[in-house]
């Protein structure tokens, strides 16, 4: 839908301040109870859900006028869709991220927007099929040489450009797993291009739509019933964006945390060797609160939470949360302990939204954030399931010298094999 579509949506703010901290029945302590990174980052309320959302219904007004300060804080934002949660569990069933979504698609229909990094990104995309500007021809130059993907098979593995180029490392214990375990699965081969995530999210939606409608055709072509990704990016640009654009997906996405749980429950995949570790694991947003799938709605705004027809919410808490952690704990070795802020309560990274290309101080902030509570629960690693997780974070750790060290999910499979 259309920002003004969403009118009756940003009326539904009481400022209840929900989008900012984690409610007292929730929180743990002071010091973890903040829960949207650019309102504790900078403090004011623009810089927040509730103030982009007042942004939002003054410029549909008419009231207010475009500067670079506005963008800056319309593009800050890392779309990390707590308040989105946050709305919806307290009272409002606002659709508060597709609004912040929308708005950034009009700063971009306008010609105000995205942030000229942002604009890099759809170049690169146009020209090398990912935002990296990296050779499209090395895409795959990960792949080890006694790798051999069948020419068909049910379950289509897609690598990701962030894995690809730049955590290739995530892309070699993945296949090397599934190889172990005996699991038949395709690739696209050099017809595999971006996802679109941050080219959705920054507001490009025409560059995105292309991108995506290619992308499934490439797909329908391999008859594979089952997406494979090991990117969270991918997984919940799949499962929550690509249905607004095409309707309903004819196939399966599914995480590797989650093949990984299925694979072990099985007997297929045994873990032997000891991983000594004491590890706390992070929450992707689009893992998590941004992993359900979208189910895509017309209708009638009746008044606060009302919608005719009827429509089914994400709330959030059907992300994939358990998956990760029941692999982590079929490690023999592994002592899993927990931060604070948690599953649909997670600090974000700060890479998501454009950030880490626009705002790379921001993004470090962040993550920096999630590192001290990482550090606060004695952890000897943070493990997660994303590649744009991994930079940021091992940015952080480098930049804090943190006694700390960051693992994928497949890396530490890896080590039990």
């Amino acid at each position: 839908m259309s920002l003004e579509k969403y009118r009756r949506d940003i009326l539904c703010c009481t400022r209840c301040g929900f989008c900012k901290v984690i409610s007292t029945q929730k929180q743990k302590s002071w010091k973890y109870n903040r829960a949207c990174p650019i309102h504790k980052r900078y403090g004011f309320d623009a810089y927040s859900a509730q103030g982009l959302l007042y942004i939002a219904h003054e410029i549909l007004g008419g009231r207010l006028n475009y500067t670079e300060k506005l963008k800056e804080i319309v593009y800050s934002c890392t779309t990390c869709g707590y308040c989105d949660y946050a709305c919806k569990w307290v009272h409002a069933n606002a659709e508060v991220l597709d609004i912040i979504l929308e708005l950034r698609a009009k700063l971009v229909q306008d010609g105000v927007g995205p942030m000229p990094n942002h604009k890099a990104i759809a170049e690169n995309v146009a020209l090398h099929h990912n935002p990296y500007g990296k050779p499209h021809t090395d895409r795959f130059k990960w792949m080890l040489n006694e790798t051999e993907p069948s020419e068909k098979a049910e379950i289509l593995y897609f690598v990701g450009c962030t894995t690809a180029y730049l955590k290739p490392e995530i892309a070699k214990a993945t296949v090397k797993i599934l190889e172990s375990a005996g699991v038949r699965f395709t690739m696209l081969g050099e017809g595999e291009q971006c996802c679109g995530a941050t080219l959705w999210r920054t507001g490009q939606r025409e560059q995105a739509k292309k991108l995506m409608e290619r992308n499934l055709a490439a797909i329908k072509e391999t008859h594979a019933e089952t997406l494979l990704v090991s990117c969270a990016h991918c997984y919940g640009t799949f499962k929550r964006e690509y249905p607004k654009v095409v309707g309903n997906l004819d196939f399966q996405v599914v995480h590797v945390s989650e093949l990984l749980k299925k694979l072990l429950e099985e007997g297929r995949l045994r873990l032997t060797r000891k991983v000594a570790l004491k590890v706390v694991y992070h929450d992707p947003c689009l893992l998590g609160r941004l992993g359900e799938t979208y189910i895509p709605w017309e209708g009638t705004v009746k008044m606060l939470g009302v919608r005719e027809p009827p429509k089914t919410w994400l709330f959030g808490s059907k992300g994939i949360y358990d998956p990760p952690r029941e692999v982590l704990r079929a490690i023999p070795g592994i002592e899993l302990v927990e931060m604070e802020r948690t599953r649909e309560y997670a600090w974000c990274c700060g890479a998501g939204g454009g950030v880490l290309e626009a705002f790379p101080e921001l993004a470090l902030w962040t993550a920096r954030e999630r590192i001290d509570e990482a550090k606060d629960a004695a952890a000897d690693a943070i493990v997660s399931c994303c590649p744009r997780c991994a930079i940021n974070f091992e940015n952080a750790i480098k930049h804090e010298k943190a006694d700390l060290v960051y693992y994928d999910l497949t890396e530490l499979i890896l080590k039990s094999l």
